[in-house]
């Protein structure tokens, strides 16, 4: 045999083979239709289906950065401090026979050099869990704020207004709300307050309890809100006034604490000073545009320490903000007599 005999051979053995392969030839599927993401407005702007489910979810959160010049919070303590934050904010809803089914998480992520390391396996990074929540016809169970705290807002609209403190921030608790549909609404709530008892390292036998009511058109706010400390035996009472006229809004807060010697969680310490018997906030602030706002808050207590706060906030895009602000603490009880001043600058993008 040649040698052009054998490749034409060749060429014919593939052919045959080329040829039956071509006949069993794998045809593949036709793509599946992509289902976009549809928008839910159902629970307010931002939420979207999840796809394949009729549950809706909503993402966001901010990124912020201080730099600030002394604390007002503790006195003696003059110096450059700064701290990084993330938040990251889910939110989810579901229509059910009970209303609406709804969950909330918030998770913050601090980064500070003056950390106490030797507490945060080694680094300057913290880590928390601020809020997370599920809410069903009227229900809520989980972590947040004490709404002792936050029913009936909680201070000025400015960094430092908790100062002289004015309740319970996160804490697991089970409250019901009720909102009537004209601007009323109440809840009671009961509150793990995390004590230890002294004798024996057990938890408290009991939670702790806060209800309240309020009056809220969104122009003008009224409310009183109660709790008491099983652990402490002693509680407080706070109520609250507030309008809008115009570009000016104002507003102003008591609080009567039973025992002005004795801190309790709805009447909590700063600087490890409770309030005495009683405590006062008031403030105001004014628009001056879109971009443009200042706030001011003063706050007093019976036992003599006095915050003041100013602050001015610049929105030059959406979404992000610039808000220089500046506060004094005088702080006269217990033989402290003092005065702290701290300046401060945050950048702050929320998404």
């Amino acid at each position: 045999m040649n040698i052009k005999s054998l490749l034409l051979g060749s060429a014919a053995a593939l052919a045959a083979v080329s040829g039956a392969q071509a006949a069993d030839a794998i045809v593949a599927a036709e793509p599946e239709p992509m289902e976009y993401v549809r928008v839910c407005d159902a629970f307010g702007t931002g939420y979207f289906y999840i796809p394949g489910t009729e549950t809706c979810l909503k993402v966001g959160g901010r990124v912020r950065f201080d730099a600030q010049y002394g604390n007002v919070y503790a006195n003696n303590a003059d110096g450059t401090y700064t701290n990084t934050r993330a938040e990251l904010y889910l939110s989810s809803a579901s229509d059910t026979e009970f209303g609406a089914l709804k969950t909330n998480i918030t998770a913050r992520f601090d980064y500070n050099p003056r950390y106490d390391v030797s507490t945060l396996d080694g680094n300057n990074t913290r880590t928390r869990l601020m809020v997370a929540t599920i809410e069903l016809g009227g229900f809520t169970v989980g972590l947040q704020d004490s709404l002792y705290e936050s029913f009936i807002n909680y201070a000025g609209n400015v960094i430092n207004d908790d100062v002289v403190n004015y309740g319970p921030s996160e804490v697991n608790q089970i409250a019901y709300t009720y909102k009537a549909g004209n601007g009323f609404s109440a809840f009671v709530a009961v509150e793990d307050d995390g004590q230890i008892e002294s004798d024996g390292g057990k938890a408290s036998d009991w939670p702790n309890v806060a209800g309240g009511v309020k009056f809220d058109n969104g122009t003008f706010l009224a409310g009183v809100t109660a709790g008491y400390d099983e652990s402490a035996e002693e509680g407080a009472i706070k109520a609250r006034l507030q309008g809008k006229f115009g570009a000016f809004s104002a507003f102003v807060m008591g609080g009567w604490n039973t025992d002005g010697d004795t801190s309790n969680s709805y009447a909590p310490s700063s600087n490890g000073i409770g309030w005495g018997d009683w405590a006062l906030w008031g403030g105001a602030g004014y628009k001056f545009s879109d971009k443009v706002a200042a706030n001011f808050q003063v706050a007093y207590t019976d036992n003599k320490t006095l915050a003041v706060t100013g602050n001015v906030q610049w929105t030059p895009v959406s979404g992000f903000l610039i808000q220089p602000e500046v506060s004094y603490t005088s702080w006269d009880h217990a033989g402290l007599d003092d005065d702290a001043w701290e300046g401060i600058v945050r950048f702050q993008r929320t998404f």
